[in-house]
């Protein structure tokens, strides 16, 4: 019918020709079908590409061609189609058409155009060509085809941060607790231990509202990985329980997960023994694994040391004790992420400790590390305690060094108390089983509690040692030394009183010569014994066979403050100040000493006025007694004392046993 319709207009136009032969009329356009465009620029045929999702807008190849010719000046509009090479264009995929003979064909649109068909991350070879069209009733015109080789990748955002959960890792599906892989590229690596037959996916936040990479957002996947078949799209792991390398390439979108293999050598869960090498303190050998230490194996995958670490630390785990197969440290390149990385995949772990003493943990279950300070948390709670047996009010120990912890605080009388390292939680708790040494206390015989054995309810020092498994409650910490009084024995020790919460004092004469001094927590042996640490200068150290010493005989004032074991040595020389005081506030009226038998009695006659007096040492504010409630006994920066003028015999005794008093005799 087309063609008879035009044979129609042609044989007018011939008609109409020949009657106006006598006039200057155009001759026939020809040919009436027109002539093909004609690529003026097109790729080269060797075109062998690979799509990505992150050059998405870029611009693959632009196209430009010459225009058809038809008879008449008619409207032509333009299509590029694609289809399988050697398909003839049998079943075209079609672009959106366009008016101009230009096109930029980007990255993005020919991977949608390619998806409506192909499979991802998989290499096919097309043809390319443009149709141009202009009405019904003329045949289309086409370009030569091109052809090319591409592989489109599936089209879902590559993320900026990759995170893994499920059950079957050890932090199940907690978003806030999704672990890390590192990015390489467009390429995530993670390496951690898998669980058959659970369920896992990947998110881009650890949060809730993060995107779900799950079941369908790969293009392939190994062999142990199938569709979980729950409402949420996860993957299953259908693999052996063990340690494993996940790879999710967004390049290729596949994701693939192996076991890691070094030489000979297929990573376990569970290396025999695992070391700790490296430049990280003054008394391991620098990268010696044969002289490093070892770890402690705490659970199957888990293990941990105690150590000192300095600044500009460098770390590493090795599963032998030589340079071998088995090799851990920070995943991917030097640095602390936490993300643990095996031999050929890691740098060091590099760490500022400022010489401190940290807990270091290897966890192949979830393939990190970490690096915390060793601060540990110990809690009392009981019938002896304030707060009774209430777990959420539990009271905080002081801890002043590694396994040590101490606390001063009201305990009832043959009442039962017990240590938990958490507030809130009844787990692991610390009951007699904990302790071979027992120092006032004893077994309540009811639920493995503790008892105190005080002989009153009152103030109480109690003293828990992890290292030596002693447990001590005590009323004060006691003194003795060959250079005071008491001498070494320990049933004649002295108490000390406490002058706040936790800090005691003592008042003693004591000698440069005849061998120091120490404290003890019981008059009845050694155990726990307190000496002078060796390391730092002002602390004490249990079972420190360091005495602590003066430069010269004298009477001092000795603190200890059991909130954190440190203590202060003193020299001190007493006088009286005060508006009654001939010298006034500000000038000592000095007092002589006189010392028999552990009695310190410093005194003097003195002419007072009406007024008020203080007792002060060194002529000095630092160190002041008075007497707040009136009664005899005297307080640090307690209140002045009240005096009638007139000549008094004044005595202010320092007796640890009695406390810290005064008299005030008219002569």
């Amino acid at each position: 019918m087309k063609n008879l319709r035009y044979f129609l207009i042609l044989i007018l136009a011939v008609v109409a020709f020949s009657c106006e032969e006598d006039f200057m009329t155009p001759p026939v356009k020809s040919p009436v079908e027109g002539t093909a465009p004609v690529w003026v620029n097109q790729p080269s045929s060797d075109l062998d590409t690979v799509l990505f999702k992150r050059d998405e807008k870029e611009t693959l190849f632009s196209l430009s061609w010459s225009a058809p010719v038809y008879a008449d000046n008619i409207g032509v509009r333009y299509f590029l189609q694609l289809d399988s090479k050697g398909n003839n264009f049998a079943d075209p995929i079609e672009f959106d058409r366009i008016s101009a003979t230009e096109l930029d064909v980007t990255i993005g649109e020919l991977n949608n155009a390619l998806m409506k068909r192909y499979n991802p991350a998989e290499k096919v070879e097309i043809e390319m060509r443009i149709r141009a069209a202009s009405n019904e009733d003329l045949a289309d015109l086409y370009t030569e085809a091109f052809s090319l080789k591409v592989t489109p990748y599936l089209d879902v955002p590559v993320p900026s941060e990759l995170f893994m959960m499920g059950t079957a890792t050890e932090v199940g599906f907690s978003s806030a607790d999704a672990l890390a892989a590192l990015k390489d590229g467009d390429v995530f690596y993670k390496y951690l231990k898998l669980t058959t037959d659970g369920a896992f996916r990947f998110t881009d936040k650890q949060t809730d509202d993060g995107f779900a990479y799950n079941y369908g957002k790969f293009a392939t996947v190994s062999s142990n990985i199938a569709a979980a078949g729950d409402e949420d799209g996860n993957f299953k792991f259908t693999g052996e329980t063990g340690w494993y390398e996940v790879k999710a390439d967004f390049t290729n979108s596949e994701l693939t997960i192996a076991p890691f293999q070094v030489g000979s050598t297929t990573y376990t869960l569970d290396p025999t023994e695992v070391y700790l090498v490296g430049d990280y303190n003054g008394s391991v050998p620098a990268w010696s694994p044969d002289n490093s230490p070892a770890l402690t194996k705490k659970s199957e995958g888990v293990y941990t040391i105690e150590t000192e670490i300095k600044d500009g630390a460098m770390l590493k785990f090795v599963g032998q004790p030589s340079w071998g197969d088995l090799d851990w440290g920070n995943l991917g390149a030097d640095g602390a992420t936490g993300n643990l990385g095996p031999k050929g995949k890691n740098g060091n772990i590099t760490f500022d400790g400022g010489s401190k003493s940290y807990i270091v943990t290897l966890n192949l279950n979830t393939g990190t590390y970490t690096i915390k300070e060793a601060k540990s948390y110990l809690y009392i709670v009981g019938a002896a305690t304030s707060v009774g047996w209430n777990i959420d009010e539990a009271l905080e120990m002081n801890i002043i060094a590694p396994g040590i912890w101490t606390k001063t605080l009201e305990l009832k009388a043959g009442e039962p108390f017990k240590f938990f390292p958490e507030k809130g939680s009844w787990d692991n708790g610390m009951g007699v089983d904990a302790f071979d040494n027992f120092i006032g206390c004893s077994d309540s015989g009811s639920d493995g509690n503790l008892q105190n054995d005080g002989a009153t309810d009152g103030t109480y020092l109690v003293i828990v040692n992890t290292n030596s498994k002693t447990i001590t409650v005590t009323d004060a910490p006691k003194i003795l030394g060959g250079s005071m009084i008491a001498g070494w024995e320990p049933s004649l020790a002295i108490n000390m009183q406490m002058v706040e919460n936790g800090v005691f004092d003592t008042y003693q004469y004591i000698t440069a010569d005849g061998g120091g001094f120490k404290f003890v927590n019981t008059t009845d042996g050694w155990a726990g014994d307190l000496g002078a640490s060796k390391v730092t200068t002002g602390m004490l150290e249990q079972d420190d066979e360091q005495n602590l010493e003066v430069a010269a005989d004298g009477f001092y004032r000795v603190r200890v403050n059991m909130n954190d074991f440190t203590y202060q040595v003193d020299e001190t020389a007493w006088g009286i100040v005060g508006s009654a005081n001939p010298g006034g506030w500000d000038n000592d009226t000095n007092m002589s000493f006189t010392e028999a038998k552990g009695e310190y009695i410093w005194s003097t006659d003195i002419t007072l006025t009406d007024g008020q007096i203080k007792f002060r040492a060194n002529g000095s504010w630092d160190i002041n007694l008075g007497d707040t409630d009136a009664n005899g006994s005297l307080e640090y920066g307690g209140t002045d004392i009240s005096v009638t003028a007139g000549n008094y015999h004044i005595e202010l005794i320092l007796n640890s046993a009695t406390g810290f008093t005064y008299t005030i005799t008219a002569n």
